[in-house]
């Protein structure tokens, strides 16, 4: 079992805090695996304004991701809101993508979903296109379903 620190968007850090949204999808560059521990911390996008000294024609932005404590404050990452989340199930994303072929138009791995895979299913697609603008799993990809722990 292996713990991995990563970053989590407040776009989802409430739900998945909550437990609506049980799933995570990352490059599979840590080889994660049935069982691993995810320390989700929450993060945001802040534009940071870089204005010229001489000659101030433009106004460059530059987005920076900063950590967020529980009020939504920016810190430093150590103090960060952070969730622990257990991983349940890899879908890789031949399998994810290639689900029509399964058993009832849904990946047996994904089995562990809930009762409303249809809906569930919605729910990654959406996120894939809010990410990558594409209703399939980049290769590298992969789905984990996880299990909010204290």
């Amino acid at each position: 079992m292996k713990i991995h620190e990563l970053k989590l968007d407040i776009k989802y850090f409430d739900d998945v805090k909550n437990g609506i949204k049980n799933f995570e999808i990352r490059k599979n560059d840590r080889d994660f695996q049935v069982g691993d521990i995810l320390e989700l911390k929450k993060v945001s996008w802040f534009l940071k304004f870089l204005v010229p000294i001489r000659y101030a024609i433009s106004i460059m932005t530059n987005r920076r991701q900063t950590y967020l404590d529980k009020d939504d404050i920016p810190c430093i990452e150590s103090k960060a809101d952070t969730i622990k989340a257990k991983i349940l199930n890899v879908v890789p994303a031949d399998e994810y993508n290639n689900f029509h072929e399964s058993v009832n138009g849904i990946p047996q791995s994904i089995k562990w979903a809930n009762s409303c895979q249809e809906t569930y299913i919605k729910t990654i697609n959406k996120v894939l296109n809010d990410y990558f603008s594409a209703d399939r799993l980049p290769d590298s990809y992969v789905i984990l379903g996880i299990e909010v722990i204290k």
